[in-house]
């Protein structure tokens, strides 16, 4: 039977209406970003560096690692350093998997309750084997040891008196060793409040203020979890303006002191799996990584290289976890920061130009398929595009790898990690 007029008219409207609707939500899902004013230049070691420990069969996996531009591992690791004494044996084991990841430089983490004493041992041997030690830390969490320790005396006053004494013994030895600490831990707002603490207590004899981010325990709702990571961009600021403040910093308000993130990740809780090993992990790892890098953090050491517990980028039965993508696409990532203009609150957007390549960080927080069309100057006619997915992830345990035009937009799916590459 022939539509009426009116019938055809009405599809044609609906027709006209879905044309306009699905316009619409096309428009929306293509952000233009451009590549706006420097920011500064990007550390070496803010986003190259690992905690260590000995329990990690690195020797499996030396292609793996080899692919990440390891820069900085930090020995021993996380509560290791203080729950028992580094020995002979210890720095005799560290010998074959730190050469065979490459020498990279060590940030040794001393025994705050050995003293001075152990340590001048402990830095006598580093020096015998040829270790090149960049860092020496003083202790690990200091913020806890009144509830770790059962002991409410271990407060930031008897921890500067510590670290003044370790440091003066480390430095008959090495005159200008380069001093961290305090690193505290991940409880909010205890952490920093220790750190502020030790930071006004002996401001005049740390080189590195340190400190760690462990914002949730594993059982947060995903997109609550993923929103914790722009705290890391908070924290970088608040801290170092710390430093120049004569009431915060009274000792050493006009040195120079580096700020550090020594362990990082999204959940505190090794053993529970959930947001260490995930696509949650991987999206707010390289959120929290892109903050790093381009707000001038000056050392950055995930917790951990591998295998403790959920912890590490790849586990013990030899798995690679998606947060090991997330270094490999960032691998080579640096030179000068630069903004980026033209992303929302969906979108995490950080940018690195060496002088050889522009790398474009991308990470997509929401549920939705964007698509962005970069523009910058002297862009070549293809560009290098990494992306991580969760689909794509769970079908070939992998990151895809592809070449697009420059004048085509480059999809970011829902919640996913995009690198883009424009080599000169």
């Amino acid at each position: 039977m022939p539509r009426s007029p009116d019938r055809r008219r009405a599809v044609a409207a609906a027709l006209v209406a879905l044309l306009l609707t699905a316009v619409a939500s096309a428009q929306g899902t293509t952000l233009a970003l451009r590549i706006g004013e420097p920011l500064g230049p990007i550390s070496p070691f803010a986003v190259t560096g690992f905690n260590f420990g000995l329990s990690m069969p690195v020797a499996l996996h030396l292609d793996e690692f080899g692919a990440l531009g390891i820069e900085s591992l930090r020995f021993p690791p996380g509560n290791d350093a203080d729950d028992k004494p580094l020995t002979a044996d210890m720095t005799n084991a560290l010998t074959l998997p730190w050469q065979l990841i490459g020498e990279p430089p060590l940030h040794v983490v001393l025994n705050f309750f050995e003293g001075p004493e152990h340590a001048t041992e402990v830095v006598r041997r580093f020096d015998e084997a040829g270790f090149r030690v960049r860092w020496w830390a003083v202790g690990n969490e200091p913020d806890l040891y009144p509830q770790n320790r059962m002991d409410p005396s271990w407060t930031a006053e008897i921890y500067c008196q510590r670290f003044r004494e370790v440091r003066n013994a480390v430095r008959a030895l090495h005159p200008d060793a380069v001093m961290t600490g305090p690193a505290v831990s991940g409880s909010r707002p205890s952490g920093l409040a220790y750190l502020r603490e030790v930071l006004t207590r002996c401001g005049d004899v740390i080189d590195v203020l340190t400190w760690h981010v462990y914002p949730t325990d594993g059982t947060w709702d995903d997109d609550a979890a993923l929103a914790t990571a722009r705290s890391v961009g908070d924290e970088i600021p608040l801290v170092r303006g710390w430093l120049t403040d004569p009431e915060v910093n009274p000792l050493g308000f006009d040195r120079a002191i580096d700020l550090a993130i020594t362990e990082f990740g999204l959940s505190w809780r090794t053993a529970m799996y959930r947001h260490l090993e995930d696509q949650t992990a991987a999206l707010w790892l390289a959120d929290a990584l892109g903050q790093m890098a381009t707000l001038g953090l000056d050392l950055g050491q995930y917790f951990a290289l591998q295998s403790m517990g959920g912890h590490g980028l790849i586990d013990r039965g030899g798995w690679v976890r998606p947060t090991y993508h997330v270094y490999a696409m960032l691998a080579g990532f640096g030179g000068t920061a630069f903004a980026i203009e033209g992303a929302d609150e969906r979108l995490g957007a950080y940018a690195a130009d060496d002088g050889a390549s522009l790398r474009v960080l991308l990470v997509n927080r929401s549920d939705d398929d964007l698509e962005v069309v970069l523009t910058a100057p002297d862009l070549p006619a293809t560009l290098a595009v990494a992306t991580l997915d969760e689909a794509g992830f769970d079908l070939n345990l992998d990151h895809d790898r592809t070449e697009r035009p420059a004048d085509l937009p480059v999809p970011v799916p829902a919640r996913s990690v995009v690198m883009i590459r424009a080599e000169r």
